[in-house]
Formats: C-alpha cells, structure tokens, sequence
C-alpha cells in the first residue's frame, strides 16, 4: 500500500500491484465514507502507507485500475469489513 486518504467523500487506498508478469501497476481503491468506517470500528490509523494487504472489491466496468473495495485482509489474516457489519 502506498497511500491511505482518510477523507470524504470515500477513503482511498493507493496501491502498488504486481502483476503475473512481473509488471508493478498503479491501482486507486475507494471504500466507504469515514463515518461508515468508523462506524465498522475503523479510524485513520486502521491502515498506513507500506501496509502488505489484500483488498477485494468490484473493478470499474471501464477497466481501469480502480475498485470499489468490499473487504480488505491484513497480513496478518485480519479481515476489515468496510460496508457491513459483524
């Protein structure tokens, strides 16, 4: 992870991607606003720049290099739920 903006309307992640090919790709990930984050037991310190995480979400249709992210898993296992609740 390169970068982390607690901010609204959506907390954006910024991410380094290594494809099968070696390749590094840009990717841009937005979650929830930081009112539903917080509300999911999150805060800007959740995350921080050069975090190693698994994020899954929807890609834009467009095919761009942008998600909408559902959930993301820590290095450590950790899964963050970003929309729902536990």
């Amino acid at each position: 992870m390169t970068g982390y903006e607690w901010s609204n309307p959506h907390v954006m992640i910024n991410l380094d991607v290594r494809t099968d090919d070696g390749k590094v790709e840009k990717w841009n990930v937005g979650g929830p606003s930081t009112e539903r984050m917080t509300g999911n037991g999150r805060d800007r310190n959740t995350l921080k720049a050069g975090d190693v995480i698994t994020g899954i979400g929807y890609r834009f249709a467009d095919g761009s290099n942008v998600v909408q992210l559902q959930k993301v898993v820590l290095s450590n296992g950790k899964e963050l739920l970003l929309y729902g609740r536990r």
